[in-house]
């Protein structure tokens, strides 16, 4: 072979490779009571390799709820009602301009082939921008699940960080707090419905961004009241390239970045025209 195809076929070899899922023991991924999966919400081989592990894990027949972070709570009936994954999304009131609809179309197909239970766990953005500016807007069956959580000065820190960062560092620093806040709130709502589908005897797959389901500040840090011996397993999906954060997940995927994909940042930084 010529050096120049081994290269290649080296190249294409490595490149395969790192865009493959993890690959745990079946057996971890199967035992799970609560399976985190994590995204990247604009990677659309994400959301195709968790449909995957979605289709694989629902052919054991074991009752399973899927809880995606994209639809909003409270929806159930109408989701159940729902005929296709398009009239899911509608149901569960998806913003699908937010979310890109139907990138995530491939897990709802998932879970509608699987027979799984679909349910929202998102908050009402009228409900989250009240939580940013006032804590007194916290809702109150949210209050003693964010009291009892393991949290800690630093994950407050770390969080405010990453908030920043995601706001391109241009969010005023007396927003921070209730931004921070906010994103608090949001993850103790999906732990709520998380346990509620837990303590029924269902598997439980949460459908959500990589920092929802952080063992060390996410989800898993408002997991409180699960029933003994409750096996919790948070997969996050990164990209060939990012180093994966000490103690924050379980397992790991990478695939590779999506291609068109533009800096949301990049316009911040650009000089002002004269």
């Amino acid at each position: 072979m010529r050096p120049l195809a081994l290269l290649l076929l080296s190249l294409l070899s490595l490149l395969t490779a790192c865009a493959s899922p993890p690959q745990p023991p079946p057996d971890t991924v199967r035992r799970a009571d609560v399976l985190l999966l994590g995204e990247l919400h604009d990677n659309p081989a994400h959301h195709a390799q968790r449909a995957q592990w979605l289709a694989a894990l629902l052919q054991d027949g074991r009752p399973t709820t899927v809880v995606f972070e994209q639809m909003q709570a409270g929806t159930d009936a109408a989701v159940a009602a729902a005929a296709d994954a398009d009239g899911v999304a509608q149901a569960g009131a998806l913003d699908q301009a937010a979310w890109q609809w139907p990138l995530h179309r491939p897990l709802v197909d998932a879970a509608l082939a699987g027979k799984a239970r679909i349910v929202g766990a998102n908050l009402p953005r009228p409900v989250v921008r009240a939580v940013v500016q006032d804590e007194a807007a916290v809702p109150p069956q949210l209050q003693p699940r964010l009291a009892a959580a393991r949290w800690s000065p630093a994950a407050e820190a770390a969080l405010a960080q990453v908030i920043a960062e995601q706001h391109c560092g241009a969010l005023p620093a007396a927003r921070t707090p209730g931004m921070v806040r906010a994103q608090r709130v949001r993850d103790a709502a999906f732990a709520q419905v998380v346990a509620r589908e837990v303590q029924s005897g269902r598997r439980v797959v949460l459908i959500a961004g990589n920092e929802h389901v952080r063992r060390d500040r996410g989800v898993p840090a408002y997991l409180t009241d699960l029933p003994p011996g409750t096996q919790v397993l948070a997969v996050g999906w990164l990209e060939v390239g990012q180093a994966a954060p000490g103690g924050a997940f379980d397992d790991v995927a990478f695939t590779p970045a999506p291609t068109g994909r533009t800096d949301p940042c990049a316009a911040l930084r650009q000089p002002a025209s004269q």
